[in-house]
């Protein structure tokens, strides 16, 4: 067999094929900042011509009622034009894209010392008849300064955060997005006697958020047990805001969540 045929046909096994490398500027981001970095892609043992780069902003989430999870993509950016990677090449391919406002903010464990959820930005080639190349690199997310002040307003009002996920994306919160986060907040002070707990999703754009909220009473005897299997003690709804106001009134932000709660338990 001629040599470089051979090595075509290896390369295209994934053998001696072309590798890339993401370097990240930063591996710690804040929702809708930019994310900047260079590809660092290395030609294999033969000519190969690649259809596309790419970088997938990558999470995972669950499903409601079971352990499994699923892997999701946030967004995909493309960088380049096809092109042809020749033997031994080198080649450094800067980018610079912003990631959403609902990219998922991340916590680290305590125990495994790891991101929950685990975002990360998947790197690939699309390169023909071949294994395509990947690369991947965890991100770590801080919530935007509208994401902190909506969580801080209502741990304000007697709500103490628990814990956080991404999930499949309920049927009520109107979104595209296969996948969204939950916050999960358990009452203290005045509301401790009244509610099992507040759940919320944050929907931010570029000028306005809605937050979608499910709020879940206490169960007061038989009736409170006969209304928990019904689910007839779960009160749905949405607070949809400004970003400006947001930023410049955390006080109003913190009126507004009270007034819907206190709605639910006079």
């Amino acid at each position: 067999m001629d040599l470089s045929l051979f090595n075509k046909v290896v390369a295209s096994l994934g053998i001696g094929s072309a590798r890339v490398d993401t370097k990240l500027k930063n591996s710690y981001i804040q929702q809708g900042e930019m994310l900047e970095g260079v590809i660092e892609v290395k030609g294999g043992s033969s000519d190969q011509r690649v259809d596309a780069i790419y970088l997938k902003l990558m999470s995972m989430y669950g499903h409601k009622g079971s352990d499994r999870l699923s892997p999701g993509v946030v967004m995909t950016h493309k960088l380049n034009e096809p092109l042809t990677i020749s033997k031994g090449q080198r080649m450094d391919i800067p980018f610079s894209f912003q990631v959403p406002l609902y990219t998922p903010v991340t916590m680290v464990d305590p125990e495994t010392q790891k991101n929950v959820p685990q975002v990360w930005i998947e790197t690939g080639m699309d390169i023909k008849n071949a294994v395509d190349p990947k690369d991947r690199d965890e991100l770590s997310v801080d919530p935007s300064p509208v994401h902190e002040i909506l969580i801080d307003a209502i741990k304000v009002i007697g709500f103490k955060f628990q814990q956080m996920e991404s999930q499949r994306t309920p049927a009520w919160v109107k979104t595209k997005r296969p996948f969204v986060q939950q916050y999960e907040f358990r009452p203290v002070h005045k509301y401790s006697r009244l509610l099992d707990e507040l759940e919320i999703y944050i929907l931010q754009n570029e000028t306005e958020t809605t937050v979608y909220f499910e709020i879940e009473e206490r169960g007061k005897g038989a009736m409170g047990a006969l209304k928990e299997r019904l689910n007839l003690d779960e009160h749905r709804g949405s607070l949809t805001f400004k970003n400006e106001d947001i930023l410049e009134n955390r006080s109003r932000i913190s009126d507004a969540f009270e007034e819907k709660i206190d709605e639910v338990v006079s």
